[in-house]
């Protein structure tokens, strides 16, 4: 099914909605190409199984891994090549488990069957946030992951894990906690870049209060490079009293060659950015509720970055126009939608980015397809 959708006036696209599944409660949604055709599949989490959708009528499921109980879910994931033998794998964090990824067993047998599951970490538990990137510059994916459980596991910390030399033993990948105890709150997603310039990705992150004690900031750990990467790292303060902080992304907002960061409120209102080296906040959305997913792309191709939200509160799609020096233009694109995690990307190989959307209780994956005019 599809339906055409139009912004307001102004906007330099519009909007096509395609929906994947309508199978159930869904929280998050990752696009791969697992079959060489050129088309972006999905791999979803719905009631109690791992599933891969075929592109592009998404008729066909391959069912990647069951979980013992219907009730469990996958909160978030990524995908990267964790084995380093060419094709993408899937890792996933249960909202009351530990991390796990699946490995792909390639284009030639990706549908013969559930794909081998292994666990990444036995202590960390209750995660809210998979993020794949290139912590110590060996030229690798690694994983950061949060312990979303104060009282479990390893508390109120945030650690970064690269792979282990045999990724396909039982081994545990190896774990480094670069936020040692100084992550009070309910951390949930984090963000990635090299913030100051030194070659070295600094991680953010946002932290919601309630239910969590010591929450509602945004902030991010300096990277101190080759020598102290594997130890704890300094936190930077971003922003307190930020009402259930969320979500929070790297981008050069103003084209100032600074690396800024993006966020939300997603369990209450609100999308904003941070300017670089001030750490000012500008707001680009002060109306929209509960927007937990956030996404950072040049939606309209005029050089600089737009950015996308989904409020599960009033159920809003939103697009933000960039006029490049930060300042944005809201352009609804749905009002009927809910959204747990939101991703740019080019699902249909036009060349420009598209959103895919694991809908919440809209128990819906949908994509929007960019219309660029």
């Amino acid at each position: 099914m599809c339906v055409v959708l139009s912004c307001n006036a102004g906007a330099q696209s519009s909007w096509v909605k395609h929906v994947v599944t309508e199978e159930g409660f869904c929280t998050t949604a990752v696009a791969l190409d697992a079959n060489g055709d050129e088309k972006m599949d999905v791999v979803t989490s719905i009631n109690g199984k791992v599933s891969l959708l075929m592109a592009p009528d998404w008729e066909k499921e391959v069912v990647l891994h069951r979980f013992p109980r219907v009730k469990d879910k996958c909160i978030h994931s990524a995908v990267l090549d964790v084995d380093g033998d060419g094709d993408l794998d899937w890792a996933g964090a249960l909202a009351h488990g530990n991390p796990f990824w699946l490995e792909n067993p390639g284009r030639k047998q990706f549908d013969k069957g559930e794909w081998k599951y292994r666990l990444i970490d036995t202590e960390i538990t209750g995660i809210h946030c998979v993020l794949a990137a290139d912590i110590d510059n060996d030229g690798k994916e690694d994983l950061v992951i949060n312990n979303f459980k104060p009282n479990e596991g390893v508390k109120n910390s945030i650690a970064w894990l690269s792979v282990p030399e045999n990724p396909h033993g039982a081994k545990p990948w190896n774990r480094h906690v670069f936020a040692d105890g100084d992550a009070e709150g309910g951390s949930h997603y984090m963000g990635a870049a090299d913030i100051d310039g030194d070659g070295w990705k600094e991680i953010a992150v946002g932290a919601k209060g309630k239910p969590f004690a010591n929450g509602n900031w945004f902030a991010f750990w300096k990277n101190p490079g080759k020598e102290g990467v594997t130890g704890a790292w300094e936190k930077v303060l971003l922003a307190d009293l930020q009402l259930a902080a969320t979500n929070i992304v790297p981008g050069d907002v103003n084209g100032d060659g600074k690396v800024d960061w993006v966020a939300s409120r997603g369990h209450s209102a609100g999308v904003l950015w941070f300017e670089n080296p001030s750490w000012k906040i500008h707001s680009i959305d002060e109306e929209i509720e509960d927007p937990h997913s956030l996404a950072l792309a040049d939606f309209d191709q005029d050089g600089d970055l737009d950015a996308a939200s989904c409020g599960f509160g009033n159920e809003l799609t939103r697009w933000y126009e960039n006029d490049g020096k930060g300042n944005f233009t809201i352009h609804t694109i749905d009002e009927s939608q809910q959204s747990y995690d939101l991703r740019a990307v080019d699902m249909d190989g036009d060349g420009d980015m598209d959103l895919l959307n694991a809908g919440r209780a809209s128990k819906n994956v949908v994509w929007y397809e960019n219309m660029l005019k």
